[in-house]
């Protein structure tokens, strides 16, 4: 019976410490003010959008089919646009097509920091055509909303960088710090002849950023993450990416004589094999972080969960790592998306090809993927990778930076949980992790909440009150970094 007894006594133990921590990790209620808006013109915020939008910036890897007047036309609209940007700004056109200014402080010694976006959009598929209530490059305003590619990607944030720079301006505002703005041409072909080349072009200036700010986190619903408030997540860190092509090779011949195995079922058992055998998911470090912000929040089991790893995280990882979302933050993830055979429906294929693509956990690597992939799929698959690159160095969120950004969120939503977060998805920024000490990520619009599922897909756009909320971001974030 002792040891009965002491089992019941740990138990019970155990059940106090965790309802001890769980106690302890209820946030404060005291609740942000609001920030007070400056007066911006809705109407003149939404036409510049609309006639951005208007400018066919489809991305491209290479110069064929590439819409070189479109870009050189989207240029010359910005200028008229924000001339007193123009004016005052110092502005380099990188490799033809991006956009670099650089906006001279009053003469502060701290390093100067950065705001990016991009100019270029995903192509429309013509097969969604009649799945839009407004033409994808119409840049309709109508029901509140600016319609059109490329409204929350990310010309939207383009427009909100351009106008804060010009309404602070208009009203004399000079930064102590020197500010840059960067926008790339071709971020949706991963960035490689835009913001690769504007990180070269600093590096030749010598230029060494404080940090660096581009799309990435969003505001959304906590109610993905148990939490009953509206969620501000800040990326601080980025999946690394990787394409990999999967071959089988066989004979061929006709197919109304098959081998025991062809080289399409090959190929389908390593695809099978890819997506039951994944990589160990793990408590990264910008996962942790987020969960350390949100735990309190969190509704019972999750807050005793979040509050008690050091004996639940096992459970959680199980429960995150399943697939979706919760899976996207844990561990590396891997989606076939390209696949090809024969040619005829009666001829077996000599050569079946797939291509995976792979989001890279922050506690990974492309040679551990790389070496994973291989052992999965076994000596019948070759391996080729198309192109890969490791996941980004993890931001401070104890930074002057992270806290600017953290207050002007507070201000524009007080009611708003903020909290790290991991980026899946690859932006330019991560180019920028040699030149700046810290790299973040958000989007500050509110729209984007319900609309998140129209990037890339039909019927995109963006809130004119968003837009304008977005503008507010970009001129308190201004002034916050000043005062750090």
């Amino acid at each position: 019976m002792t040891i009965v007894y002491a089992v019941l006594a740990l138990l019970v133990l155990l059940i106090a410490v965790m309802a001890v921590n769980t106690a302890f990790r209820r946030p404060s209620q005291a609740r942000r003010e609001q920030a007070e808006m400056p007066e911006l013109d809705e109407d003149r915020l939404a036409e510049h959008l609309s006639n951005v939008i208007r400018y066919k910036t489809v991305t491209a890897k290479t110069m064929d089919g590439f819409d070189r007047e479109a870009f050189l036309g989207l240029h010359e609209y910005l200028e008229k646009a924000y001339p007193l940007l123009h004016r005052t700004l110092e502005k380099e056109v990188v490799n033809e097509y991006s956009l670099l200014y650089h906006w001279k402080g009053s003469g502060s010694e701290q390093k100067p920091w950065l705001m990016m976006a991009h100019m270029d959009v995903v192509p429309v598929d013509e097969r969604t055509a009649d799945q839009w209530e407004h033409g994808p490059f119409s840049g309709d305003i109508a029901g509140g909303y600016v319609w059109g590619r490329g409204a929350l990607d990310m010309k939207g944030q383009l427009v909100c960088i351009m106008e804060c720079v010009e309404h602070l301006l208009e009203q004399g505002f000079v930064p102590r710090r020197d500010i840059y703005l960067a926008f790339g041409h071709d971020e949706e072909s991963m960035g490689t002849l835009g913001a690769m080349r504007i990180v070269d072009r600093l590096k030749e200036k010598g230029v060494r950023l404080d940090f660096v700010i581009d799309e990435g986190g969003v505001v959304m619903d906590g109610a993905e993450l148990g939490v009953g408030k509206m969620v501000a997540a800040v990326g601080i860190a980025e999946k690394g990416y990787a394409d990999f092509k999967l071959i089988a090779e066989s004979a061929g011949g006709h197919a109304s004589r098959p081998p025991k195995q062809t080289a399409v079922g090959e190929l389908a058992r390593a695809i099978t094999a890819l997506e039951k055998r994944h990589m160990k998911p793990t408590l990264n470090a910008p996962f942790a972080a987020m969960l350390d912000a949100v735990g309190g929040y969190m509704k019972f089991p999750l807050n005793v969960i979040a509050a008690n790893l050091f004996i639940t995280k096992p459970l959680l990882l199980k429960a995150m790592s399943g697939g979706g979302t919760g899976a996207a933050m844990v561990r590396t993830t891997a989606a076939p998306t390209m696949l090809r055979g024969s040619d005829a429906p009666n001829v077996l294929a000599q050569r079946a090809e797939a291509v995976v693509n792979f989001r890279i956990s922050p506690d990974d690597s492309v040679e551990k993927l790389l070496a994973h992939v291989k052992r999965t799929v076994g000596d019948k698959i070759k391996v080729e990778v198309i192109q890969a690159y490791e996941p980004s160095a993890v931001s401070s969120t104890d930074s002057a930076a992270y806290r600017a950004i953290e207050k002007t969120i507070g201000g524009l939503f007080p009611d708003y949980v903020i909290t790290p977060y991991l980026m899946v998805a690859a932006t330019d920024s991560r180019l920028y992790s040699d030149i700046a000490d810290g790299v973040y990520r958000f989007q500050p619009f509110r729209s984007m909440s319900d609309d998140l599922g129209t990037i890339h897909a039909a019927g995109e756009r963006l809130s004119i009150e968003s837009l304008r909320e977005g503008t507010a971001f970009f001129i308190a974030l201004v002034k916050n970094v000043d005062e750090c």
